[in-house]
This record gives C-alpha cells, structure tokens and sequence, in this order.
C-alpha cells in the first residue's frame, strides 16, 4: 500500500536514557525529507544534527505506520518492572496526532517494535548515534 505524503506530515521517534548506558536522543522527520536529530546522552553527536530522506524513504516510513495498525494501538505500553528506556513515535498528519509510548518492548505489539527499529533504519540515526558501530559511554 502507497499512501501519498500529506504536506503537514511529522514522524518522531524518541528514546529516553535508561539507568545503563541507554542513548536518548529524539528524530523528526518532516514531510519533505528533512531529518531533525537531537542528541542528548550516551549518543555520539549531542545537540542538533540535520539529515535529509528521499521522497521515496519518507513514504515506506509512513507505509510503515501503517502496516503496523499505528492509528489503533493503545497510547502506552507498561512495563512489568520500570527499569528501563522508554520508546516514544508518533505521527501528525491531516491535522490529527498519534503517540505511543512504548516503556517495555515485551508488552507492546511487534509491529510497533518493528516501526520503531525502521524509523531508526532508515533516517540511519545511528550515525549520530553510535561511534564506530559501539554504543557511547559517559564518564
């Protein structure tokens, strides 16, 4: 399914830091490909970073949204134990907003799971936010 990119459209994707080494940062992608990075802890470039994403990107990342039945899953997913990072998407479009946070992957649907891994996929945030493909440590 093809769905065509509304001019108003922003995707989000946020992690939070956890009490390990998490990365937080925060990823914004604009109807118009533009990539807004904001990195914050445990991440190789903090502060702000832009990006840019084809035409072609921006739609599998909406097709995504989706194919995961975004628009119908709950507004937040708990965790059993809270002990970890935190998972935020969300979606404007139309005038409308979805967000899901997702504070235990274990609890949440895999297609959210599988949405959250492509957003980070295709915007390749991990060139902000990995060094040399391993995580980055604080003192």
């Amino acid at each position: 399914m093809s769905i065509d990119i509304p001019n108003d459209l922003v995707i989000t994707l946020e992690r939070t830091k956890c009490p390990g080494a998490c990365p937080d940062y925060s990823l914004f992608v604009y109807a118009d490909g533009r990539i807004v990075y904001e990195g914050r802890h445990y991440v190789a470039a903090k502060g702000r970073q832009e990006g840019h994403l084809s035409r072609a990107d921006v739609r599998k990342l909406l097709d995504e949204f989706y194919k995961a039945g975004y628009f119908s899953l709950k507004e937040k997913y708990d965790p059993i134990v809270n002990d970890g990072a935190v998972t935020k998407t969300s979606i404007a479009l139309g005038g409308k907003t979805k967000r899901v946070v997702n504070c235990h992957p274990s609890q949440a649907p895999e297609g959210l799971y599988q949405l959250e891994k492509m957003i980070d996929e295709i915007t390749q945030s991990k060139l902000w936010v990995t060094r040399s493909g391993q995580p980055v440590l604080e003192p």
